[in-house]
């Protein structure tokens, strides 16, 4: 069976959409110079190389799912900041001891002027604690979604002569109207596309 363009009505330009997306990736190892490093009473040489993928932007504007981004920076973060934030509630503490203000509305003030630092600095452990579950959960809803989203991407079809995106006796539609509805069929939609 034959797939033709709705828009062209031609057949030999149109590929599968997963066909597109795999053949747009290229993985690619790079070896640079020879490098001199001194060690110890002689030399070593060191190659530098790199190994990366290169993507096409067809390849790009097909791809199934967002981008799973890592939250650890947050967690780090959050259990760092608890050092200083220790360390401001004893400060706090001792010196709402050995100062006392002689009138309640000094010992108010001091209590606040005291207790900003530490409050502040649990303010963004909490901070960073949240934005780390909130990530956590976002890429739990990304993994629950991706196999209803590759089922409905799998059935489609790319054109290259007319550069966009079809199911059979469907309508052409661009690559991003494609990638909304194949969003929604894995129901993250609503996540923030950014990359």
């Amino acid at each position: 069976m034959e797939i033709a363009c709705p828009r062209c009505a031609q057949v030999d330009q149109v590929q599968s959409v997963p066909a597109v997306f795999q053949s747009g990736q290229t993985t690619y190892r790079v070896r640079g110079g020879m490098t001199a490093v001194p060690a110890g009473d002689g030399v070593v040489y060191t190659a530098t190389t790199h190994t990366g993928v290169s993507v096409t932007a067809t390849a790009a504007a097909l791809n199934p799912y967002p981008m799973l981004r890592g939250g650890g920076c947050f967690l780090a973060l959050a259990l760092f900041l608890l050092i200083p934030a220790f360390v401001f509630v004893s400060f706090a503490t001792d010196v709402l001891a050995e100062n006392p203000a002689p009138t309640a509305g000094g010992r108010a003030g001091q209590a606040i002027g005291a207790w900003i630092f530490p409050f502040g600095a649990f303010a963004l452990v909490a901070l960073f604690a949240v934005l780390f579950v909130l990530r956590l959960r976002r890429n739990a809803r990304i993994r629950r979604g991706i196999p209803d989203a590759l089922a409905y991407w799998r059935q489609a079809w790319f054109c290259h002569r007319c550069g966009g995106v079809f199911f059979p006796r469907g309508e052409l539609m661009s690559a991003a109207t494609f990638r909304g509805q194949v969003w929604r069929a894995g129901d993250y939609a609503g996540i923030s596309r950014r990359r």
